[in-house]
């Protein structure tokens, strides 16, 4: 065999090698799980962040759809009420014996991970209603799984508003801070009545598909899983912040023109294990933004940490899937109504300018 011929059967060794160390190193990561998303680990199934387009400003289910919670840790299903949440038909008729409070959020407000009696707006009434108070109370629970508080400020000026609540209780979490990087602020909601995402990098294709592009994004360049370099992340973060805080001052001044009283609540996820943990510790320095506003605002992140520990956080909240239990609830729903007790009782009594 010529030395020509050699090289040529070299070099094509080591290309098939090469391929098949690829091919075996791309296998080995998505069998291991390696770089997946939060949805393809509870949905099984990619989905971006980033570019979604809809043709209404609106997010959430029909009336009496079904609504199947159906995750590794936990099943639950329940359906729709008549305006499209996960909570008992919305009665709206006036009572001026019924001091109505509407809460706004995400899947922590849905009550995701728990029984839909479960859920902390629900215990949040029943709390209220066993109280020795004469005042009855009734929340509505208008949270809807993967919404953010621009979905909801709209929502709420478009709809709920009609509702006529005494009160909108709006609940933020880390996840809000992220959707917001990565879908936009109130900008999306188009003047056609369709909602555009922000777009994502370039790259977003090839991370879908390619496992070790994953991994050289990830563990090479640093980037987190909204796909954003830690200095991006961090101006990004910043800039969100901001517009959560002018999201949630337009929901105060649509409130305040009603004679409706507004709360903003923070709250953190539950797992000290969680990545995500330093990073939502960004979200109490929206305070001092909602002060500003003078909004009124409660910090549950000090209140959560004094009960769940390393120990015992997996009593209040699924380990995987991130959402709290039942018991998670509870403890919201009761670290809550001590916080409105201390901080603003007026908004547990009837206003006479509402009757």
């Amino acid at each position: 065999m010529t030395a020509p011929a050699k090289k040529t059967i070299g070099l094509a060794a080591i290309a098939v090698i090469s391929v098949a160390t690829v091919i075996l190193l791309e296998v080995a990561l998505r069998m291991l799980g390696f770089y997946k998303t939060y949805t393809e680990k509870m949905d099984g199934e990619y989905v971006s962040y980033y570019g979604r387009q809809m043709p209404t400003w609106f997010w959430g289910h029909h009336p009496f759809d079904s609504i199947i919670d159906n995750k590794p840790e936990y099943t639950y299903h329940t359906k729709a009420n008549n305006y499209g949440f996960a909570d008992r038909d919305f009665d709206t008729l006036a009572d001026g014996h019924v001091l109505k409070g509407l809460v706004l959020g995400d899947s922590f407000a849905q009550g995701m991970g728990a029984p839909p009696d479960s859920s902390w707006p629900a215990l949040l009434e029943s709390l209220l209603n066993d109280s020795q108070d004469s005042t009855h109370y009734r929340i509505y629970n208008c949270g809807v799984a993967g919404s953010d508080p621009f979905f909801e400020y709209v929502q709420l000026r478009e709809k709920l508003i009609n509702l006529h609540p005494d009160v909108v209780i709006m609940s933020i979490n880390y996840s809000d801070i992220n959707d917001c990087m990565t879908r936009g602020g109130l900008e999306r909601f188009h003047s056609d009545g369709t909602t555009q995402f922000a777009p994502g990098p370039w790259f977003e294709p090839l991370y879908k598909n390619v496992h070790l592009i994953r991994m050289f994004v990830h563990f090479v360049l640093r980037y987190d899983f909204s796909l954003l370099s830690p200095a991006r992340h961090e101006q990004r973060s910043t800039e969100a912040l901001r517009q959560l805080a002018v999201c949630a001052d337009s929901a105060r001044i649509l409130c305040a023109d009603r004679g409706v009283r507004f709360l903003v609540v923070l709250h953190p996820y539950l797992d000290p294990h969680d990545r995500y943990l330093q990073k939502q510790d960004i979200l109490p320095g929206m305070m001092p933004l909602l002060q500003q506003k003078h909004i009124d605002a409660i910090n549950l992140f000090s209140d959560f940490r004094k009960v769940v520990t390393t120990a015992n956080y997996q009593v209040y909240s699924w380990p995987r899937d991130m959402h709290y239990t039942a018991r998670g609830y509870d403890l919201f729903a009761h670290l809550l109504l001590q916080r409105m007790r201390c901080q603003y009782p007026t908004l547990l009594t009837k206003s006479p300018s509402t009757d």
